[in-house]
């Protein structure tokens, strides 16, 4: 079983939003965020590996480019 792409894509643009994040107030949202995501992924019964090989993934980041495109238009 592989960790849904959605939530893959969900979390890249969750740690975006944090790095992007300017006020102490933005980046408490988007940490939660970010915990919410990690908390469902781990629910699927997947573990730290496997989300630090999210951030690894190069073709991830192709496939999240073109939805966050997507998204914009």
């Amino acid at each position: 079983m592989e960790i849904p792409e959605k939530l893959k894509l969900e979390y890249l643009l969750a740690l975006d939003n944090h790095i992007e994040a300017e006020s102490k107030e933005d980046k408490e949202l988007t940490l939660k965020k970010i915990f919410e995501i990690t908390k469902e992924i781990a629910d699927l019964g997947f573990g730290e590996k496997d989300i630090h090989e999210i951030a690894k993934d190069e073709d991830l980041y192709t496939r999240y480019e073109k939805w966050i495109a997507l998204d914009k238009t």
